[in-house]
């Protein structure tokens, strides 16, 4: 494959001998499309001619007219135009192009005066074209043999080559073809190089790659292959903006063509991954190169000093004793492995494939590597066959159903013969899932079968593709015929393998489309791998809900067999004397407010008692009618009353060898209270309608919520059995009266409910806690479990705050009812020990008042102050260039927010107003620029800052999106002092002119 500067180097050598010249200089200007670099090519020990002294010099005359680029009247496409040059014996030709060449100067001079005599005005755009020069010589003579015009007509010169009469007949052609090979050099190098940099593009590069190593392997010799990339370049496009970036890739090109040898071949692979094969170069000497490279690169100063980068480089080297290295793409796959661990390392370092096999693990740095080839076709059907793909794979979580739409998709875009797409079981067994075999058209035939039958070769094939981790290929033994293999790869674990066969002339697959697909394998070993995790996800989710209803009924039992849970010292002390009580059968009288806990303490004794494993059963006097009380109490014979229709035994009976808890026995009519005190003197009763007395072994415990005393002077209550139930008296202070139990009862019935109702809550903010002491607590322990459960229930995130309780901010019962709760009338005073709020016990003008807290509106007002100062003095920084405030003024919010809510994502995204996946992505660019120092802030700069974070801490901002608000503060702000001026605005505010130009529309359409 000959390059088109040798082609041309050759051409000027042939010109130098011709003529005689001492020195001959061509330059081919870039294309018109501006698609191709400029060349310039000098032969000859002499300097060559001033204007073409180097490619700076030349481009310079070209832009200042010195060198025309279009043919004037004065030009004579027929016969050579000479121009003076400033050295003496020395001249300037123009040379025609491509066009010109065909069209006129190899045309008989009748036919050329004919055509422009009856050239149409439709083809002025034509001739506008065909007058175009295609390049400069500039040619330096001897002295003292005549003038250049002399010299090229001198019949002298051509007596060897021809006997045409006319010697400038062969000057003619010899500067038609050289006008010819220019341009055609030019557009052939717009199509085939990358237009930013003029070197070789990937698919130029790939082929080169396979000359390279075909010829090393003829040798017997070394090829090194280098892959260079600069460290965090998106960073310095987003700074800096598309062009700079550009302007950077061009600065590396020239400085590795620079460093490199001119045998050297360089290309640009993809991005900012430049490719340089060192031939006949061992890997020492490689290594030698690129730590050159490493230093050269890292030393320079890019965009005029602005910008200096750190770079990785990988390094593979073929030796043809390699059996690794069997096709091109194997050495650039170990040299971007190589790359890869440079990156991992941190970048700023040379890695070579060998060192990598030692301290990385294999992988793709360039992921899209392979995928755009530069063939519009493949690569059109590349991307859409991988959009087809990632699209099915996100909208289909079966496995099996994607699986089949994506060989049905490959078997459509590639046209094998047979496709499949193996699984490998946990036998390590290669099973298929989906596959398609063509069949031939015979009439009456389907053209194809759902299936794939592969002979043992094609298995092996799979098996070693497996082995390696890569695509391999196999010629069929019936000729004409290939078979590729592809891994799928995830995590570095082969979980199965795609399969693809057919005829060359139909399915011939190079090496790029191996590439494309393997990130097409590793893509379905995704699915493939998220379906199987999904499938044991689903079994531990299944073993987890039995697990969770098994440990949900033991929850319930154990809240219908609840313990005390206490901390104060006054709980301490009656917990104590009723274990000293417990053990013996005396009658206990429990009294205390509704709420407080009474039936826990006569549980916690029946736990206690020597009755614990017989059954305590509990008798709600006050839930019973009157008429019937008796009957439950003792029981009844069938037929004592009307309904009686069978014998039943009373709750005294049911409780024989246990304890009863008589509940609210203030409320027990008087002829039942003489009737209950038989049996509490003699353990013996009669039941409804009954005549034998019947006895049973039953403890009594009372409890009551009024002052039995009182009763007992009012006659509500029969003074003997007060006394007779009194035996120990055991008193349950109100809630309010023990603050230490508040809290502990708080987290413990948060700990319950969190459980019972799958919420994940973990605490309660310090303003709760606050407001939980505050609280007189009418309805002492029911009222807190009660509103624990509500607040469990209404919380949406990770904390209880006092709106979800319901509680006031002065420690005033709440007007409002709370659900489920029953609240006694009556107040309690505040519980010693608890501080006093400030608002309620403060009088006017005592103690110091605390600074009320900042308004967003505001600190709005100061923001929009200080942002306005600020445009003033970025619109214009002496430089040029104007500083993107609103990058500055996003990217420090988002960072304020973060340290506002102590780095819970969650809670940050909330005080900003953005999604949660959108405040991390924008989170972490923040935090990179940030350590990167791409984004360095202006002096006075910290004046924003520090309002920012008085913002993010507002009580006030109600859910607002404060991102966009404050862009939009900005945005009025740039628009107040800079109204048309769509460039600095857009500057400003850090965004593109389009989109700045969206923003002020939807700026305007809001206000």
């Amino acid at each position: 494959m000959i390059e088109a500067s040798e082609l041309l180097q050759s051409y000027v050598q042939g010109i130098r001998r011709l003529s005689g010249a001492e020195s001959v200089s061509l330059l081919v200007p870039a294309s018109l499309s501006g698609l191709s670099q400029p060349i310039l090519i000098h032969d000859g020990e002499s300097p060559p001619v001033p204007e073409l002294a180097d490619m700076e010099t030349a481009l310079e005359s070209l832009r200042s007219g010195a060198l025309p680029t279009e043919a004037t009247e004065e030009t004579d496409l027929r016969f050579p135009t000479l121009l003076p040059s400033a050295a003496p014996n020395a001249g300037l030709i123009p040379l025609p192009s491509v066009q010109s060449v065909w069209a006129v100067a190899l045309l008989p001079e009748q036919l050329v005066q004919g055509q422009a005599r009856g050239r149409r005005r439709s083809d002025a755009a034509r001739s506008q074209s065909e007058s175009s020069l295609g390049a400069w010589l500039g040619l330096r003579l001897p002295p003292g043999q005549g003038s250049l015009l002399e010299r090229l007509t001198a019949r002298s010169l051509y007596t060897e080559l021809s006997q045409d009469k006319d010697p400038a007949h062969w000057w003619k052609w010899l500067f038609a073809l050289g006008g010819a090979l220019a341009s055609h050099a030019s557009q052939v190098s717009a199509i085939l190089k990358d237009p930013v940099t003029g070197l070789s593009d990937r698919a130029g590069f790939q082929a080169l790659l396979s000359e390279e190593m075909r010829t090393a392997q003829l040798d017997s010799r070394p090829l090194s292959l280098l892959l260079i990339n600069p460290d965090d370049f998106a960073l310095v496009n987003e700074r800096f903006g598309r062009e700079a970036g550009d302007s950077i890739v061009r600065e590396i090109s020239s400085r590795l063509r620079a460093i490199l040898r001119s045998s050297d071949l360089i290309a640009r692979y993809g991005g900012v991954i430049f490719g340089a094969t060192l031939a006949d170069t061992p890997l020492a000497d490689a290594r030698q190169v690129g730590d050159k490279l490493l230093r050269a690169l890292t030393e320079a100063a890019f965009l005029d000093g602005a910008v200096r980068l750190g770079f990785s480089i990988g390094i593979a080297v073929f030796e043809p004793s390699q059996e690794n290295i069997r096709h091109p793409l194997d050495l650039v796959r170990l040299a971007d492995q190589a790359l890869n661990a440079a990156k991992r390392l941190g970048g700023g370092t040379v890695i070579d494939w060998e060192q990598r096999s030692r301290t990385e693990e294999t992988g793709n740095f360039d992921r899209l590597s392979g995928i755009f080839t530069g063939n519009m076709t493949k690569d059109y059907r590349n991307m859409v066959t991988l959009w087809d793909t990632i699209d099915v794979i996100t909208v289909n979580p079966d496995f099996q159903k994607l699986a089949s739409q994506v060989v049905e998709k490959l078997y459509s875009a590639f046209k094998p013969d047979r496709v499949g797409l193996f699984a490998r079981s946990e036998g390590g067994q290669l099973e298929l899932i989906c596959g398609l075999t063509r069949k031939s058209l015979e009439p009456g035939a389907q053209p194809r079968v759902e299936t794939v039958e592969l002979e043992p070769e094609q298995r092996e094939l799979m098996s070693l593709a497996i082995a390696e981790a890569q695509p391999r290929e196999l010629e069929l033994a019936d000729g004409n015929r290939a078979a590729y293999a592809v891994p799928l790869m995830a995590n570095n674990d082969c979980l199965g393998c795609l399969y693809l066969d057919g005829w060359d002339d139909s399915l011939a697959l190079d090496a790029s489309d191996l590439i494309f697909l393997k990130a097409l394998a590793s893509q379905l070993a995704v699915a493939l791998d998220r379906a199987r995790l999904a499938e044991l996800e689903s079994r531990r989710r299944e073993q987890e809900r039995r697990q969770l209803r098994a440990e949900l009924n033991e929850l319930r039992q154990a809240l219908q067999q609840a313990k005390l849970v206490y901390r104060s010292p006054e709980m301490g002390a009656l917990v104590a004397t009723a274990r000293r009580v417990a053990p013996t059968d005396a009658t206990v009288l429990i009294t205390g407010s509704s709420g407080t806990g009474k039936e826990l303490l006569a549980r916690t004794i029946h736990e206690l008692s020597p009755r614990s494993d017989k059954p305590l059963v509990v008798v709600d006097c006050g839930a019973i009618s009157t008429t019937l009380i008796e009957s439950e109490l003792f029981g009844h014979e069938k037929g004592a009353y009307t309904g009686a229709q069978q014998r039943r035994a009373g709750r005294l009976a049911e409780a024989n060898h246990g304890t009863v808890l008589l509940d609210e026995v203030a409320d027990l009519p008087l002829e039942v209270q003489s009737k209950l005190l038989r049996f509490v003197q003699e353990k013996q009763f009669t039941t409804v309608g009954g005549s034998r007395p019947r006895r049973v072994d039953v403890r009594i415990i009372a409890a009551t919520n009024r002052d039995l005393a009182d009763a007992v002077a009012s006659g509500r209550f029969r003074e003997d059995l007060y006394y007779r139930l009194n035996v120990v008296r055991l008193h349950v202070p109100l809630l309010a009266e023990r603050p230490d139990d508040i809290l502990h009862l708080a987290r413990h019935f948060l700990e319950i409910f969190t459980v019972q109702y799958h919420k994940n809550i973990r605490q309660l903010t310090p303003l709760t806690e606050q407001r939980l002491l505050q609280h007189s607590w009418p309805g002492n322990i029911r009222e807190l479990q009660n509103r624990m459960m509500q607040a469990v229930i209404l919380c949406e995130s990770d904390e209880i705050g006092p709106a979800e309780l319901g509680l006031p901010a002065t420690g005033e019962e709440s007007k409002a009812p709370l659900v489920g709760t029953a609240v006694a009338v009556g107040r309690t005073p505040r519980p010693v020990g608890v501080p006093a709020s400030p608002a309620l016990d403060a009088s006017p003008g005592e103690g110091r008042r605390e600074k009320p807290a900042p308004r967003f509106a505001d600190l709005r007002d100061r923001l929009q102050r200080v942002l306005a100062r600020q445009i003033e003095g970025a619109a214009d920084t002496g430089t040029g260039m104007v500083l993107p405030l609103g990058k500055w003024l996003s990217d420090d919010l988002i960072l304020e927010a973060d340290a506002a809510a102590n780095g819970v994502a969650r809670r940050s995204s909330a005080i900003v107003g953005i999604p949660e996946t959108t405040y991390r992505r924008r989170l972490q660019r923040a935090r990179a620029q940030e350590r990167a120092g791409l984004s360095p802030r202006s002096g006075t700069w910290n004046e924003v800052r520090n309002i920012l974070s008085e913002i993010v801490r507002c009580q006030d901002l109600d859910g607002r999106n404060l991102l966009e608000s404050l862009e939009n503060l900005l945005l009025a702000e740039i628009l107040s002092q800079f109204p048309n001026e769509v460039r600095t605005g857009s500057g400003l505010l850090g965004v593109t002119a389009p989109t700045y130009r969206r923003r002020v529309s939807g700026l305007s359409a809001s206000g």
